[in-house]
């Protein structure tokens, strides 16, 4: 008797949870009448993927061909003028190509991104490694370069962590080294400002610092916006610690402002683009300035996977006595995004 009863509360579970799964399939809907049970992954690069059960490879779908999607699930939602929506996706049946997030209908030619939102905290995030060495036997030169990046984005909040770690070394020469460490988290304002805070932390044997701390806050405007394009300009004050790696130096503090743009696209086909430029002025060194340049072009690979070419220069008007005022480099390696 015990097993028959344990034999029909596993049955029941099981059945409850293959009758959950299935309700909460999506449903997309295709201009040639093509109706696709499945797992919304994502809208990116005007490219819907779908998992299904009846297929090990993901659908590939062509944003343009899509008549209308429908989920239970939440999603976030962004069209091309920069507006973010939250929520469920429903068809409107009296409307072709429009979906209603919330209490928001979107016409589906204006959706630049759609990506799951799922409720968890750390489910909101996407990151990125890449790895490169190289060798030469003249000089036995080798370099090392590590570099990730963390991203988190909800309805009004990005956030980005990245970090770099430069190694060099030679053949009768010194050992070099560097490494950078940055976070930016933006507030955002409506469709096109925001607020925005950031830390950027330096260590560059190149310029003597065993480590240089800036700590800012400002405010910015997206001149261009989408998901998978966007132009920033931002500006704002900041506080600068430098400590050297010569003790006979002394640390140094100072106040500057800084104005920076960013710009990043994915809507090229093989590759995609992200560069940084900032100033910063001191407030109180006279005629000082920092220029601060960093260029990534990762170039995509099957899968996740992707080769980085990176820039990077360091630029200080008056930098510690005997050391380069410019610090510059560029890097490769391959990595891999989840």
């Amino acid at each position: 008797m015990r097993h028959r009863v344990a034999v029909a509360v596993w049955f029941a579970v099981i059945t409850s949870a293959a009758v959950a799964a299935h309700a909460a399939q999506d449903v997309v809907v295709t201009t040639a009448g093509d109706r696709l049970v499945g797992e919304i992954k994502g809208v990116t690069k005007d490219v819907l993927t779908l998992a299904t059960d009846y297929s090990d490879a993901d659908f590939k779908i062509k944003w343009g061909k899509i008549a209308s999607i429908e989920s239970d699930r939440q999603f976030l939602l962004e069209t091309f003028d920069g507006k973010r929506v939250s929520g469920s996706l429903k068809p409107v049946p009296e409307q072709k190509a429009v979906v209603q997030v919330a209490d928001t209908r979107v016409q589906l030619p204006e959706v630049s991104m759609v990506q799951p939102f799922e409720r968890t905290f750390w489910s909101r995030f996407d990151s990125g490694l890449d790895f490169g060495y190289s060798m030469t036997r003249t000089n036995s030169a080798k370099q090392l370069s590590l570099g990730t990046n963390l991203s988190y984005r909800d309805e009004h909040h990005v956030d980005v962590l990245f970090a770099n770690v430069f190694r060099n070394s030679q053949a009768n020469a010194p050992e070099t080294s560097r490494w950078d460490l940055g976070n930016d988290f933006r507030r955002l304002l409506g469709s096109r400002w925001y607020v925005n805070t950031g830390q950027d932390f330096l260590n560059s044997e190149e310029q003597g610092l065993s480590l240089r701390s800036t700590i800012g806050a400002g405010a910015g405007r997206y001149l261009l916006r989408s998901s998978a394009q966007y132009l920033a300009l931002g500006a704002g004050v900041a506080w600068t610690n430098e400590n050297f790696t010569d003790p006979a130096l002394p640390n140094e503090d100072s106040a500057e402002a800084y104005i920076g743009t960013e710009f990043m696209t994915e809507r090229l086909k093989v590759a995609d683009v992200i560069t940084r430029f900032n100033y910063y002025p001191s407030l109180t060194i006279s005629s000082r300035y920092r220029l601060t340049y960093r260029l990534d072009v990762d170039f995509n690979l099957p899968g996740d996977w992707y080769f980085r070419f990176g820039l990077f220069d360091n630029y200080d008007s008056k930098p510690a006595a005997g050391f380069s005022s410019n610090d510059y480099g560029w890097s490769n390696g391959f990595g891999f995004k989840f």
